[in-house]
């Protein structure tokens, strides 16, 4: 009887660290904005991105950090802030530039100094691929965080947008603490749920192939009735 009371023990102590161990963050979009988990990353087309965090499970609350990931060759950002607007209550913060030398090396959370760490783990690894890809010289990123206090994570809000465009292969992930500021317990973004900025405001979409031979007839159109009425005028 003793050992069958220490099995379901030991079944119940798997199941309770299991359970704790499942949460997560997961980044979407909202609005006009469109993003889906790839199973890499978030992407998002629209810059500056529509945004917010949901956990799972769902519902999680806590103290919740918002970190935007900017990628850098090297050099200082110019700005140590940048302004965050939270649409769910229509008030704008500032996302600090955490540290002047980036990130490059290691786990998110133990850059963030974060007691305990957090889970799921956060490496560079997960996060530079797809960046170095449409900036081949990044070699890490530069770490704005904005602390928003609690928050309840369970899709409805809060929603956030950014007051400026990001550079291309930005992230934006979120770090939730449901633990007590003595003993922290911090939930992660898994990477495949981190919002990654694949577009520039500046970049105009490339036109498709029907769209270039409708321009092309077009422009033919008209150069043909100009030089009708050049003859008739002649």
């Amino acid at each position: 009887m003793k050992k069958l009371l220490l099995s379901l023990c030991s079944v119940g102590l798997f199941v309770a660290a299991t359970t704790a161990h499942a949460d997560s963050l997961h980044g979407f979009c909202y609005g006009a904005s469109t993003c889906t988990d790839n199973g890499t990353n978030t992407p998002t087309g629209t810059n500056p991105p529509m945004f917010g965090f949901t956990s799972t499970p769902s519902g999680d609350m806590g103290a919740f950090y918002l970190d935007i990931l900017v990628p850098t060759s090297g050099s200082a950002p110019t700005t140590s802030t940048l302004g965050v607007i939270n649409t769910t209550t229509s008030t704008t913060s500032s996302a600090s530039l955490f540290s002047n030398t980036a990130w490059t090396t290691g786990q998110l959370d133990n850059y963030l100094t974060l007691s305990g760490g957090a889970n799921p783990a956060n490496p560079i690894g997960a996060f530079l691929p797809a960046t170095q890809a449409l900036a081949p010289s990044t070699t890490g990123f530069y770490v704005y965080q904005d602390s928003l206090g609690t928050q309840t994570l369970n899709g409805s809000g809060p929603l956030f947008t950014l007051q400026s465009s990001l550079p291309m292969g930005s992230y934006i992930v979120g770090f939730l603490n449901i633990g007590t500021a003595s003993q922290p317990n911090f939930v992660g973004t898994a990477p495949s749920g981190a919002i990654f900025e694949k577009t520039s405001s500046s970049m105009m979409p490339t036109p498709e192939p029907s769209s270039i031979v409708l321009l092309g007839t077009g422009l033919a159109a008209a150069a043909g009735l100009l030089r009708r009425r050049i003859s008739a005028l002649a």
